[in-house]
Order: C-alpha cells, then sequence, then structure tokens
C-alpha cells in the first residue's frame, strides 16, 4: 500500500489517544507482527485517495472493533472488575436485606442461610389513655425525674388554667426531647380524641441494667405525677435479635449485623423460611459492560452502512460483523440481546439481567465458547487491516517467489501502530 503521512496528521490533529486498561505481554506484541508480516506476505500494492472523511471511518472501525474486543475479553477473565465487584442479592428483601462493606469477599462462602427468629426491639412506654380537651391536673408546678443508663434528668412541669390533658402531654413529650438523652417522646392518640404519651429509647437490644430497662421515671415531692400519666407503663420491652446463620444460632443488640467485616445485613421482620443470601457480579457494572459491548457492535453496523464508500465496502464489513451474531442468534436472544431489523444489537432489559444473575450471560463468553472465538477472529481481521473497508485501487501484486520482511509497509493503518492505538 501507499504509505502516506497523511495518517499521522489526521491522528495527532482529530483525535485524543485513549488509554486502555489492557496490557499486552510481549508474546501478544509478537503474534500481532508476525500476523501483520504474513498478511502483507500476499498482500497486493494499493493506491488510495485519504480524504478526512476515510481516515476517520477507518479510525472509528479500529476502535470499534478494539472496544468489543476488549469488552469480550473482560467477560472471559474472570480476575476482571466485571466480576471482581460484587453485589448481595437476599431471596426475601422483605425479611433480610443487606450489601457489601467491601474486603475480601473470599472470606465468605458463596451463599448463607439465615433465618430471622425475632427482632432486636427497642424499650417502648407507653402512658394512660386521657380525655384530650378536658384536664385531669390542678394548676400549678410538678417535679419528676426520668433516669437513663447513664444519666438522670429533673423535670419540671408547670399546669396553666389553659391547659387541657393534651397540652400537658405535649409539654412533656417537648421536655423530654430536648434533654437529648436517647430517648424520643410523643404525643399519640387513639383516634376517640384520647391521647398519651409514647416514649421510646433510641437504642434497641437487652441493655445490662437490674430491671433489662434504658430508663424509668419517679415523681419528686408529694404528688405522684408518674403514676397518674401511667409514664413508667413499660408497652415494649428491649430484647436482642435472635437468628440462624448456616445452622448456628445468633443473637445481637440491633437488627444491623456485620459478617467476617464483609457484609452488612439488615433485618426487617421474622421469617417464616430460611432466606438465601447470595454474592453475584455487580448489576450495574456488567450491565455498563454490556452497553459498552452493544454500542461498539452498533457503531461498527453503523460504519457498514456508510455513504462514504461503494456498496462492495459496506457489503464487505457487513458481513465480516453481521457473522458473529448470525451464527450465535438463539443463544444471544436467550441472554437479552436480540438483533433489530435495522440488524442493529438491542437489550431486552429484563431477559438480560436475568441470564446475568443465573450465569448464562457469562456462558457465551467462556474458554469454551465458539461465541467467543468467532468475536477474536472478526475483531483481529478488522484491527490487522481496517483500510480492507475503503475504497482502493490495486496497483501491483507481490512477487510471492521471495519472502519480503516488510511488515509495516501495507499500511501506516496496518495495526494502527500509533501511541495508544496500538
Amino acid at each position: 500500500m501507499l504509505v502516506n503521512n497523511e495518517v499521522y496528521n489526521y491522528l495527532s490533529n482529530t483525535t485524543t489517544a485513549k488509554k486502555r486498561t489492557t496490557a499486552h505481554k510481549s508474546s501478544e506484541l509478537r503474534a500481532v507482527y508476525n500476523n501483520m508480516a504474513k498478511y502483507n506476505k500476499s498482500l497486493p500494492l494499493y493506491k488510495f485517495s485519504l480524504s478526512p472523511a476515510k481516515q476517520e471511518r477507518v479510525i472509528n472501525i479500529k476502535e470499534a472493533a478494539l472496544t468489543l474486543k476488549d469488552v469480550a475479553a473482560s467477560f472471559n477473565n474472570k480476575e476482571s472488575e466485571v466480576y471482581s465487584k460484587k453485589m448481595l442479592i437476599s431471596d426475601n428483601e422483605e425479611s433480610v436485606s443487606g450489601n457489601l462493606r467491601g474486603g475480601d469477599i473470599g472470606s465468605l462462602p458463596e451463599s448463607l442461610s439465615i433465618q430471622v427468629k425475632s427482632l432486636a426491639s427497642n424499650q417502648v412506654n407507653r402512658s394512660d389513655f386521657l380525655p384530650s380537651d378536658r384536664r385531669y391536673f390542678s394548676t400549678g408546678s410538678y417535679n419528676f425525674t426520668m433516669d437513663t443508663i447513664n444519666a438522670s434528668a429533673h423535670f419540671n412541669l408547670t399546669v396553666e388554667a389553659s391547659d387541657n390533658n393534651f397540652d400537658i402531654q405535649s409539654k412533656i413529650a417537648s421536655s423530654i426531647n430536648n434533654r437529648n438523652f436517647g430517648v424520643n417522646a410523643s404525643v399519640i392518640t387513639d383516634g376517640n380524641d384520647n391521647s398519651a404519651i409514647e416514649i421510646a429509647s433510641t437504642e434497641t437490644g437487652r441493655p445490662k441494667t437490674d430491671d433489662g430497662l434504658y430508663f424509668s421515671f419517679t415523681s419528686d415531692g408529694g404528688y405522684d405525677i408518674v403514676s397518674d400519666l401511667g409514664l413508667n407503663n413499660v408497652a415494649t420491652e428491649p430484647d436482642n435479635s435472635s437468628f440462624i446463620i448456616n445452622g448456628e444460632t445468633h443473637a445481637a443488640a440491633t437488627n444491623n449485623i456485620s459478617v467476617n467485616q464483609v457484609i452488612t445485613l439488615d433485618f426487617h421482620s421474622v421469617s417464616d423460611a430460611p432466606v438465601t443470601i447470595q454474592f453475584a457480579s455487580d448489576l450495574d457494572s456488567v450491565m455498563d459492560q454490556v452497553d459498552s459491548f452493544v454500542d461498539a457492535y452498533n457503531n461498527l453496523v453503523d460504519l457498514s452502512d456508510s455513504a462514504a464508500e461503494s456498496k462492495i465496502g459496506r457489503r464487505n464489513l457487513f458481513n465480516d460483523i453481521s457473522a458473529i451474531v448470525e451464527k450465535h442468534k438463539y443463544e444471544l436472544e436467550s441472554a437479552g440481546l436480540t438483533i433489530s431489523e435495522d440488524n442493529h444489537m438491542v437489550k431486552e432489559e429484563s431477559l438480560l439481567i436475568q441470564s446475568i444473575k443465573n450465569g448464562e450471560f457469562a456462558e457465551l463468553f467462556n474458554d469454551i465458547s465458539s461465541f467467543k472465538d468467532d468475536i477474536s477472529i472478526a475483531t483481529d481481521r478488522l484491527t490487522l487491516d481496517p483500510m480492507a473497508y475503503i475504497n482502493r485501487l490495486i496497483v501491483t501484486y507481490p512477487d510471492t517467489r521471495h519472502n519480503q520482511g516488510t511488515s509495516y509497509n501495507q499500511s501506516v493503518y496496518s495495526g494502527m501502530i500509533y501511541n495508544n492505538y496500538a
């Protein structure tokens, strides 16, 4: 072929070299050189016109083919980020959900079986329900104390002549909340114009106290307002969660636990049957790679329909890339990738997600997959000589009686030896 420095000028002026994440062994680079040498031994000498449109077309063919090859390789490489990034899947998220914290996922089994026997609870006190619009307490001042695990707080309640039971209850709830002692209070109603004070600890689990409670109240002075209001009525006692992991019974003070410092699990409800927790490839990461694969294939389809080249040139490129999917049409459809009437690859989202989760999608790219091999053959052809897909004039054929070491004489584009494009 005609060696033309316009290639370098075009590349340097119009493109930004892409930093690829792939690294090549010396044996791989040697194989590229040998393939180029073998290819050129029987290749005619061509002459062609390098317009900006043609240069861009050839570069885009090379780039899309490399992306297609790289993404396919990532699906085959078990150590790639596609598989190393994991997500946690629960078959009953209404009972148990969770996420990965990072760390050594290899320290976990392939799956966990978890049955939640009881949830961790906090202490909840609920005072007596009183008619909201009436007043059962005389005007004046009332004193009481709230004892918690870490501190005691003294309260002074002033009842005005205009206060009703709801106002008095609201004053007590506000006073408790203002102390920020790990206890929250609110006024609740029963739907019959009656109201009560509900007081709850922010912590769950059974505390190490004599009475097993987080807080209690005592009246100060002569009048026992604590008893009259029913502030010490315990509606829910604090308790630990109880659960079974892979046959072993455990307890925790919360409904959020850590396993091997790698995952966290949240308990939402008691489970009648064991919940299975599995670890699969991160769906978002895999879907991003699938998008790259689909986009690269569709880019090649679009390039094969370019009006800048002859019908023969378009047909040759389309034949080379369509052969990748035509032979494996049913496998792709089963995995969630279909070919539309305009020859573009389309994702069937729900089917694709299902095939990713059950491993069917990954099987398309395993070591014994003919689909993976067909991708490699087609993309090698496209990357070795992208100039084959533009119009060119044959000048002369080589003298095949002599071996000529002209590996790089095919074209400046042969192998696209330019910075990071190689």
